[in-house]
């Protein structure tokens, strides 16, 4: 009986390292050749509600950005947007490190909660200027609830992957709506 279960264990082995080896190893010395990397990391998503509002009706499409360089500008952007759902964790949540730390978010006002559907598929630099691409999923997965809220999607980059001095950062929303935020980033 122990040496069936041995032959079942290697052979199980065998095909666990089959299987690693076609997927490109994946370990910690993996290089994957032609992949670039993002330069953005995910901090949070959900849904908020922006506290001013103003001219904003419920069939508004606006698109909202922010770029945080600190604590206490995270701090007021949570004070001016209430968060109604978010996704992110403790882990993701401490992602920013000031100063070292840039933040980016960019919510859209309104659509009916459901799902996560806005994120970050793209980033450029381009000399002074940062083009954030983002893309809206249209088929959103989850339930629906009968709430118009902004989905907002966060992201941090790294100060030392951005351009010095003044920088514009463009938020394109499907190549069809976009904001644009410039920030010292000091």
């Amino acid at each position: 009986m122990t040496r069936i279960r041995a032959i079942k264990f290697a052979v199980l082995a065998a095909a666990l390292l089959a299987l690693l080896v076609a997927c490109g190893g994946g370990g910690p010395g993996a290089v994957t050749e032609g992949v670039e990397l993002p330069i953005w990391r995910y901090v949070n998503s959900g849904w908020v509600s922006p506290r001013d509002n103003q001219g904003a009706d419920a069939f508004s499409r606006e698109l909202k950005a922010a770029v945080i360089t600190s604590a206490e500008e995270l701090a007021q952007f949570n004070h001016e947007v209430v968060s109604k759902r978010s996704h992110g964790s403790s882990t993701s949540l401490g992602r920013p490190e000031y100063p070292g730390s840039v933040v980016l978010v960019a919510y859209l006002m309104w659509l009916p909660v459901q799902g996560d559907p806005l994120s970050v598929t793209g980033m450029e630099i381009e000399g002074s200027r940062v083009v954030v691409q983002l893309e809206l999923e249209e088929d959103s997965q989850g339930r629906a609830y009968p709430y118009l809220f902004a989905p907002m999607t966060m992201v941090t980059v790294d100060r030392t992957d951005l351009p010095d001095g003044p920088v514009e950062f463009e938020f394109r929303l499907d190549d069809q709506t976009s904001v644009t935020v410039t920030d010292s980033l000091k």
